[in-house]
């Protein structure tokens, strides 16, 4: 909702005042506010221009004449005000960069007051006008732009209330009606993870979202799909750096009517801002805490496996854990208009683990082992307000995560899995004569690697010198070191140009141009050898890769004949560019955004060109109803694994010998098994329509966006679409390769119901949000780089799902596909008690299991495979946290904060296997926070 408020550039009998004191302005205005008739010196006459300086505002949603104190520290600004104007209003939240003209005008929102500018940097709060609609030097001052309902934002005091799970990033987002979450997130076999949620926004896949921090692009694009964990590859995610919330001022999601400066997404945009540094000393201390003891798990008593997990065999089998969150940060100004902040944080999570399964008890494979999860976040910002049109950030991020695990039922098998990266960013900001120009020159480094305890694997067949496991293999050692690296420069020049009124239109244009360079790699920069073996009557002294002992196929013997080494490396360069240009068109009660993005590089050696278009009017011209709509075109991300792959296999290379006395002789060189083509890039193309409406006091929202997803990229084998190899020396037969063969669509309506005022019980404020969502995804494993759908479906074949024929794309998606959700956010302050109440209720349909039958039926003669979808019933999440904040002297206090997840203690259905067997999410748990801050 917009409101628009001004204050006149002319005399007010209204007008009270105080004395501008540079260090007293605070109190200054204090003092206005207790002495409803005070008369002070008059200010000078009203200069013709105020400040149009972008400055950083933090103010929580409170009283109006606490807010404006803040505003008045913030801004440098003197307020002036009656206080029986302001004894009865609440203010809005503000927070981000934005003038001071328009922060007080958020502060106002709602409240009917008008304000008067009585100097550059002084004004007086006045009652309300006969309208709502004010002027200042006929210039509309905005509350709140025009965000086409496409834009959400969680500020510092939402990001403080809400409970907070692990402190990432994307778990904040559950409060959005148009994210879902992975299926998987709250398996209740694996609690003891922290790493960040992997989202869908409008359907899309998880690795088609852009992350911003600080305008700097944080997407790990190496293979951020890939959930495997094997000889050549290693799990990926698409958020780069798991950066800690603690950190941040605010986080916005754009789902829809994405602006035009955001460009490599098909589903939406998650821009987070950090925080400036406070301006006197300020720091806080605290530890975070939870462990399998504070945690009820759901598990399946049919589960064939049930034993093994409740000794902890395997990475995901998590019956006992312990996780440790600390949390430390120093900020203030060294000097009026220079300032740093420091902060570290670290997320540790040990998991007691067994390597073996509980089938073999032998002294080996009952050795207790533990595995170990650990984020660390080490943050610099210093921020320099150079003078009032310049202003600098800076900020250096190194934010580590590591994985200790081990290779099941196998010795010598530890492993460390590292992800994270480094960052260095630079953004200026200069408010010239004619425009806002923002620049930032950023350079990170991104991780995806492995480090073995072991540079090898023999397979040995059990025996009685092999004797750890009573498989029919023993396996000896582990995967070997993968190094994977994403390097990147990109600078940003982004120019909001000053309104100008041309034919009776006001436009507001912005332009922008982005430079990218990157360079990835994927590497074993040592070599790795696996071996196989055969049976062998006699070994040399001394030869590790030969054993006597009777083997269980009745070997007396064995060695290694075989072997694969491998080792090499695969990297390229490339470069990207765009330019974009919107404007932002305002007539009368109507809003127009048209604007084009233009994107290009020397990866696919594409250009393409993203036309978006958003309208919004203000159906009444009084900011309490408004219509929108939009038309836009979003260009998907390139990932770097559709060219490293290229290469990887043919680092092999094979040697036998023909007894264990023999030389190793080398047989043959492995072929390669993937082959890189240059490909379209995907897209998304949108349309929007929404209604909002104010009442009561409540903002009422309903919207639609449809989502048509074209040229995704698909996994096949060469052969399979008509590209066999011509080589099977170099190629291999059975290579595969990527190619455009996917699409989807998703159909979300929501409905938002937002209170603009606090609810006042006594001593008791209650701010809140009821959000809902009915969706319809069509998602399949053609819309999926790393999924292997084999031959079967390669051509999108007609199928039968759930009873009716329709091509195999139009199944729905089987996962980030909820059809429905209700979602209520409240939070609740009992400021005397200093005591706040936050929950988190949300209902879900239940999970759909869509499978294959393995049966086939007819369909216009032609035999046709079959899937059904298995429902699950839905059921209600209670998440609440409660925050308690003991004052122990001036600006310090002790805090406590208790977390409590599905509170009710559901048992809710999260995923099925392959033979159908249902896992859980996590019951009830509780996490602790006690920390200090002065």
């Amino acid at each position: 909702m917009a409101f628009h408020f001004v204050g006149h550039l002319m005399p007010s009998p209204r007008l009270r005042c105080c004395v501008s004191l540079p260090r007293s302005r605070s109190f200054c205005f204090a003092a206005c506010l207790l002495l409803p008739s005070l008369n002070c010196a008059a200010l000078p006459e009203a200069k013709a221009q105020m400040s149009q300086q972008q400055l950083r505002f933090q103010i929580p949603p409170q009283s109006l004449a606490t807010a404006l104190i803040a505003f008045s520290h913030q801004s440098g600004w003197q307020v002036s005000a009656e206080s029986t104007l302001l004894a009865t209003h609440d203010s809005a939240a503000v927070n981000g960069n934005m003038s001071p003209e328009k922060a007080l005008a958020r502060l106002l929102s709602g409240s009917g007051l008008q304000w008067e500018a009585t100097s550059a940097d002084s004004v007086s709060i006045l009652p309300p006008a006969e309208h709502d609609v004010l002027m200042i030097k006929s210039t509309p001052i905005t509350a709140m732009d025009a965000v086409y309902q496409g834009e959400q934002v969680i500020d510092r005091q939402m990001i403080d209330s809400l409970p907070s799970g692990n402190g990432d990033i994307t778990s904040l987002l559950r409060t959005n009606p148009n994210v879902q979450f992975d299926n998987n997130q709250l398996n209740s076999k694996s609690p003891g993870e922290i790493a960040p949620a992997n989202i869908s926004i409008n359907g899309a896949q998880p690795w088609q979202n852009l992350f911003i921090v600080d305008g700097m692009n944080m997407n790990n694009d190496l293979d951020p799909g890939n959930t495997n964990d094997d000889m050549d590859e290693i799990p990926g995610r698409s958020q780069g750096l798991a950066l800690d919330t603690d950190l941040l001022n605010d986080i916005k999601v754009y789902d829809s009517n994405v602006p035009v400066e955001y460009g490599g997404f098909n589903g939406g945009v998650v821009q987070a801002d950090t925080r400036d540094p406070s301006m006197d000393l300020h720091g806080k201390l605290s530890v975070q805490m939870t462990r399998s003891e504070w945690t009820r798990y759901h598990l399946n008593e049919d589960d064939p496996d049930l034993e093994n997990y409740e000794a902890g065999f395997g990475n995901s089998s998590q019956p006992k854990f312990k996780k440790i969150i600390t949390r430390a940060t120093l900020e203030g100004h060294l000097t009026d208009n220079f300032g740093l902040l420091g902060s570290f944080s670290r997320k540790d999570s040990t998991i007691p683990t067994r390597v073996f399964s509980v089938s073999n008890q032998t002294q080996t494979a009952n050795a207790d082992e533990v595995q170990t999860r650990r984020i660390d976040n080490y943050f610099l910002k210093a921020a320099w307000q150079i003078n009032e049109d310049w202003k600098l950030d800076m900020s250096v991020t190194h934010a580590p995560e590591t994985a200790e695990t081990f290779g099941p039922n196998a010795i010598y098998s530890g492993r460390m899995m590292k992800a994270g990266g480094d960052s260095l960013s630079a953004r200026m900001v200069w408010n010239a004569p004619l425009a806002r120009v923002e620049q930032n020159l950023s350079w990170s480094q991104m991780n995806t690697s492995r480090t073995s305890d072991s540079d090898y694997m023999v397979f040995w067949r059990t025996s009685t010198t092999k004797d750890w496991t009573n498989a029919l293999t023993a396996t000896e050692g582990g995967f070997g070191d993968i190094d994977e690296a994403q390097k990147t420069l990109a600078y940003k020049l982004k120019a909001d140009w000053n309104s100008v009124n041309w034919l009776g239109v006001d436009h507001a244009v912005q332009t922008g141009l982005e430079l990218t360079q990157n360079t990835v790699m994927y590497e074993r920069a040592t070599p790795y050898t696996s071996y196989s073996v055969a049976k062998a009557t006699s070994c040399p002294a001394n030869d590790p890769l030969c054993s006597m002992g009777m083997t269980v196929n009745g070997w007396e013997g064995q060695y290694a004949n075989k072997k694969t080494v491998t080792q090499g490396k695969t990297s390229f360069d490339t470069r990207s560019w765009a330019l974009y240009i919107q404007d932002e068109m305002r007539y009368k009660r109507l809003t127009v955004r048209p604007g084009v993005r233009i994107d290009g590089d020397d990866y696919m050696k594409q250009v393409t060109l993203a036309p978006r278009f958003a309208v919004e009017l203000d159906v009444f011209g009084n900011g309490q109803t408004r219509l929108t709509a939009g038309a836009n075109r979003y260009y998907g991300r390139n990932l770097y694994a559709y060219k490293l792959r290229d290469g990887v296999a043919a680092m092999n290379t094979e040697y036998t010998r023909p007894n264990p006395s023999a030389d190793w002789v080398m047989s043959k060189r492995t072929p390669n098994d993937s082959k890189f083509n240059q490909l379209k890039v995907p897209y998304d193309d949108e349309l929007t329509l929404g209604l909002s409406h104010v009442q009561w006091d409540t903002e009422f929202a309903v919207k639609y966006v449809n989502r048509k997803g074209r040229e995704q990229v698909s996994r096949a084998w060469g052969s399979q679409i008509g590209a066999p190899t011509d080589d099977p020396t170099t190629l291999a037969a059975n290579y595969y390769t990527y190619y455009n063969g996917g699409q989807s669509e998703a159909d979300i309506y929501t409905l938002t119901i937002t209170p603009l005022r606090p609810f006042i019980v006594g001593s008791t404020r209650t701010t809140g949000q009821f959000a809902m969502d009915w969706s319809t995804v069509q998602n399949t494993g053609l819309s999926n780089y790393s999924a292997n759908i084999g031959a079967i479906y390669v051509e999108d074949p007609t199928i039968q799902y759930d009873g009716k024929f329709m091509k195999y794309s139009d199944m729905p998606a089987s996962n980030y596909n909820r059809p429905w959700t209700a979602r209520l956010t409240t939070v609740t302050e009992v400021e005397p008690l200093h005591l706040t109440w936050s929950n988190f209720l949300r209902y879900r349909d239940g999970y759909r299991r869509i499978a294959a039958t393995g049966k086939t039926t007819e369909f216009q003669g032609a035999a046709v495979r079959v899937w059904e979808e298995t429902p699950f019933s839905g059921a209600l999440t209670w998440d609440t946290r409660l925050a308690w904040e003991m004052p122990t002297a001036k600006d310090q206090s002790v805090f406590v904060n208790l977390d409590v997840t599905n509170l009710l203690d559901k048992q809710i259905v999260s995923a099925t296997d392959t033979t159908g067997l249902t896992t859980f999410e996590v019951g009830r748990q509780f996490m602790v926070e006690v920390g200090y801050t002065f």
